[in-house]
This record gives structure tokens, C-alpha cells and sequence, in this order.
């Protein structure tokens, strides 16, 4: 109650302090939009931003998954296929796209196996295992429909491969030698042999699954009698999709101010642009940028990086190369919340405002947290960090989140 009654009064000091500042900030006190959660200084001074850059048309550019909502897309919906079995590939071409040796794929590496975070699981067991695992759902469920999807979901096989095949992707993502560059476009492989529309349709459905869905982790197991190669019995992940209202009065009150509002994301862009336009977010697919793969003549996806020229893999600097290859023009502000958007955030000397969702990170993500701290900010931009209770996953007015799993916040990263 205490901590309610000091936010409320900082509200009412710092509209104050807006009021008497009409050189500086905004004469009109309050600001507008929608409370919703914001620490009370950025819901003031993000405010004041908008509309003071509005008349000059600028760019926003956000991050998406873990910025725009609570969560990750991409990983709910790579679930949400696996759990349901949509896949719309044939045994030889899923195969195909299951690394044995990372090195067979990877430029100059030849990775034979995960990180000893993942056990020093050997790829070529784990994959020889997840395609087994396919071949029999194939055959008996994606194919044939000869079980039901509640009878395949009994079989040690269907256990395993849930457990297996997202272990294979975190496996990737966290394995140095591997990594995002790899695993981020690998996930959306998963997607071969999909219309544009059919994978728009099934990630319009994951979310609305996500969003009733508890803020929890969520632990599955494989079936302890049946004998495989790769020694994985269980993953752990995180379950339930939040809409950032925070961002979704963001976005609208800069779009009538007139800013150009951009999204920028490591996940399958179709993903994006189907989400992203829907739930108050009204982002128009023509303002997405994200993991692009090629079509073949039918108009399906194939498991092949677009060559488009200019466009790079939206992760790290490549977030950054899109930008100028195709929105053109510097952002004045920009959204995110992890090392992956840390080049978009720090590459633009005309970037003003960063907003930054507090993840409690390290990293490169974690050097810009200490910038939003009373007089650490660098000439030129400000950071503002937002908080969150990831046990809700909203919003929270203190720059602090809590974890999911915990009662207290953590302290802001150095």
C-alpha cells in the first residue's frame, strides 16, 4: 500500500514539475494516452517526446517478441505446431532441415555437439532420434490420420519429439559455437512447405491459445521406458502471451502525431505482420521487418534465407542493416529489451529515446540499464527502462521487474 501511495504522489510531482517546466516539457500537464502500467516519469517523458518530434514525421522502430508483448511469438507458435503436429513437410524433407552436424550448415564450424549448459548432447544422437520421432508421427498421424491427434499423443514418440525438438532449438540458441544466427532462422524451417496465409493463420491462433494461458513455467517429460539415443528427458519453458498496453498507446499516440511506426524482429516475418496488425497494435505489414524466407513457384515457404539484395538476417546488426536498406531513414526512437536489439538501439546517432524493458540482463543490453539511473544519462539520447511482473506479464510503475516465479523485484542489472 505504502509503494502505491509514493507512486501516485510521484505522478502528481512529476505532472507538476511538467506544468512549471513549458520550456523544457509539455505545458499541459498530465499527459495524454492511456495509463497502463508505465513507470510514472516515462509515461510522462515518452509523452512529452511524441508529441514534441510528431510534426517532423520521425521513425519508432520496436523490437517485438518481449518488447510489444510478454514472451516470445515465434517459440509460442514453434509450441503450438509442435504440440498440434501442423507441419506440412514429408519425412525426407524434415529430415533435411534437422541439423546432425551443425558444421554441415555453419560456415567455417564444425560443431558436433551442444554446450555443456545443454549436457554436451551430441547432435547427431539428438537428430537421429527427433527424425525417428517424426517418421513414425508422420506415418501414423500428419500422413495417414490413421491414429487420432488424442491417440498419437499417448505414444512415447509423440513425447519425445516434444521434448527433443524445442531442446534441439534452445540447444542451438545458447551453444556459442551455434547461436541466434543459426537457430533463429532454423525455427522458422519448421514452417517449409506453408502458404504466407496458412502460416499467418496458425500464428493468429497461438497467440489467442497464449493469451489464456497462465504466466507459468511448464515442465514435459518423456516416457522413462522408451530407449533412445540422446539423453534428454524433460524441458522446461514458458507459457502465456501478455499484450504490452504500454507499447499499444505508444504506437497509437505516435502514429497521430505523425510518427511512421516500424517493427523490426528476429522472428518469421509473416508471424509478425499477422500479429502486429491486430489487438490495437495496427502495425500495417508493409512496416514489418523480419526473418524472410524464400517461395517456391507453388508459393510456399522453403528452407533458404531470402537473397533479397540488401536485406540482412534481422538479429544483432542485421536489425540495424534492414533499417537503412529499407526503412531509410534514422529512428528517433527505438524499443527493445535484449542483445539482439542492442545494434538498432546504439548504431543511430539520431536515436533519442531508447525504451528498454527491463529483463534484468547482462550483456550489451545490460550496459544501457545504467543510463536510465538518476544523472547517468549520455548526452544526446535518454534511456528510459520499464518494468514488468512477468508473473502477470505486465507492466509494473517502478523501472524494477520481477521474475516469473518470484514476489520481489530484482535489482536493476549494473
Amino acid at each position: 500500500m505504502k509503494r502505491a501511495v509514493r507512486s501516485i504522489v510521484f505522478v502528481l510531482l512529476i505532472a507538476l514539475f511538467v506544468v512549471s517546466c513549458s520550456g523544457n516539457l509539455l505545458a499541459a500537464g498530465v499527459p495524454g494516452g492511456t495509463y497502463t502500467g508505465y513507470t510514472p516519469f516515462n509515461w510522462i517523458y515518452s509523452d512529452w517526446f511524441i508529441r514534441k518530434y510528431g510534426p517532423s514525421h520521425p521513425v519508432a522502430v520496436y523490437d517485438w517478441d518481449n518488447t510489444c508483448i510478454y514472451n516470445d511469438i515465434m517459440e509460442t507458435m514453434f509450441r503450438f505446431q509442435m504440440f498440434r503436429l501442423k507441419y506440412a513437410m514429408d519425412k525426407e524433407t524434415f529430415n533435411s532441415i534437422i541439423p546432425e552436424v551443425a558444421g554441415k550448415t555453419l560456415k567455417d564450424t564444425n560443431v558436433l555437439k551442444l554446450s555443456a549448459d545443454y549436457g554436451n548432447v551430441v547432435l547427431a544422437d539428438l537428430a537421429a532420434d527427433i527424425q525417428s520421432d517424426y517418421a513414425f508421427l508422420y506415418d501414423n498421424y500428419i500422413n495417414s490420420g490413421t491414429m487420432t491427434l488424442e491417440e498419437v499423443r499417448e505414444t512415447p514418440q509423440y513425447k519425445d519429439f516434444c521434448v527433443k525438438l524445442p531442446f534441439l532449438y534452445d540447444g542451438l540458441t545458447d551453444t556459442p559455437e551455434i547461436g541466434a544466427e543459426y537457430s533463429y532462422p532454423w525455427v522458422c524451417f519448421l514452417c517449409v512447405g506453408m502458404t504466407k496465409a496458412e502460416v499467418q493463420e496458425m500464428a493468429v491462433a497461438a497467440l489467442n491459445d497464449a493469451l489464456v494461458r497462465k504466466s507459468e513455467k511448464v515442465t514435459i517429460k518423456t516416457d522413462p521406458t522408451f530407449e533412445t539415443r540422446a539423453n534428454v528427458t524433460s524441458y522446461t519453458y514458458k507459457a502465456g502471451i501478455r499484450l504490452s498496453l504500454g507499447i499499444v498507446d505508444m504506437m497509437s499516440k505516435q502514429r497521430a502525431a505523425g510518427w511512421k511506426v516500424w517493427v523490426v524482429s528476429a522472428s518469421f516475418e509473416p508471424v509478425i505482420q499477422a500479429v502486429g496488425a491486430i489487438n490495437g497494435y495496427d502495425v500495417p505489414e508493409n512496416r514489418v521487418i523480419g526473418v524472410r524466407l524464400k517461395m517456391n513457384a507453388s508459393g510456399t515457404y522453403i528452407a533458404e534465407l531470402s537473397d533479397e539484395p540488401g536485406y540482412a538476417l534481422t538479429q544483432r546488426m542485421g536489425k540495424a542493416i534492414v533499417i537503412r536498406n529499407f526503412i531509410k531513414e534514422a529512428p528517433l526512437f527505438v524499443a527493445g529489451d535484449s542483445d539482439g536489439d542492442f545494434e538498432m538501439m546504439t548504431q543511430f546517432p539520431e536515436t533519442k529515446l531508447i525504451y528498454l524493458i527491463n529483463r534484468v540482463k547482462g550483456g550489451d543490453i545490460g550496459s544501457l540499464y545504467k543510463e536510465a539511473l538518476p544523472g547517468q544519462a549520455k548526452p544526446g539520447r535518454v534511456v528510459l527502462l520499464q518494468g514488468r511482473n512477468e508473473n502477470t506479464g505486465l507492466w509494473r510503475p517502478f523501472m524494477e521487474t520481477i521474475k516469473l516465479g518470484k514476489s520481489a523485484p530484482s535489482p536493476i542489472a549494473p
